[in-house]
């Protein structure tokens, strides 16, 4: 490994709190000398406010898009071309910090990046807190206990129908896409307790237990948390 490179560091910045920021997160952001931010759905403005406080006054940083074309060379074109311009900073001697909201091994831009990168750099990731353990904090509701299973699903089709009835906890992550499915799905049965929440622990924070808010337009930040066989009613925001 080449120690003249930099190193590139991936924080996880969690669901929006910033005092849900951790302290190796603050400590790589007080030296790092780039900071990259994904330039999409209105993460560049979210995370560049967490984070303002704790960067060094010579910290430059840099808005990097990434295609959501359809076209999966296109999207990886610019994933490849994102890395290419980081590997130049690297090269430099630069610490570069790439920011990504939530966690950065769990649907996060930051993971493509690291496709790219080749094994000469040296590369430390920083884990956030997942949204839906957020959630589940906010509202002081255990996901699961004992032999409980939880499940993660970012999208709905029959596969996640069956996950959804084989488990006692489903968290709905990217639920914008895919809200009015799981509208239809959860009207027709009532095994599970509903729990909506968007932009979680930021003021704009808002609570939902009814369904019908899934027939709306959803917004992007938001994450549902589906628990089986529960006459709880944790949210009450």
């Amino acid at each position: 490994m080449n120690t003249t490179n930099g190193t590139l560091y991936g924080i996880g910045l969690g669901p929006g709190d910033p005092d849900l920021l951790t302290l190796k997160a603050v400590k790589v952001l007080q030296t790092a000398d780039l900071i990259c931010v994904p330039n999409s759905k209105g993460q560049t403005s979210t995370a560049l406010e967490i984070v303002r406080p704790h960067l060094s006054s010579k910290a430059s940083t840099l808005a990097m898009g990434f295609s959501m074309s359809p076209n999966l060379d296109t999207r990886r074109a610019a994933r490849r071309e994102n890395a290419e311009l980081i590997q130049e900073y690297l090269r430099k001697g630069q610490n570069v910090a790439f920011l990504t909201l939530g966690d950065p091994m769990l649907y996060s831009t930051y993971s493509y990046i690291l496709d790219y990168l080749p094994s000469e750099f040296e590369v430390e990731t920083v884990p956030g807190i997942y949204s839906f353990s957020a959630i589940s904090s906010l509202l002081s509701q255990p996901l699961v206990k004992g032999d409980d299973k939880l499940a993660v699903i970012s999208s709905f089709d029959e596969v996640a129908k069956t996950i959804i009835r084989s488990t006692e906890a489903v968290v709905c992550m990217k639920v914008s896409a895919y809200h009015q499915e799981l509208f239809k799905y959860l009207s027709e049965q009532n095994d599970y307790q509903f729990t909506m929440m968007t932009d979680a622990g930021k003021p704009s924070q808002k609570c939902y237990t009814d369904i019908t808010i899934l027939k709306e337009k959803v917004p992007y930040f938001s994450t549902a948390i589906l628990l089986k066989n529960s006459n709880e009613k944790p949210c009450q925001k």
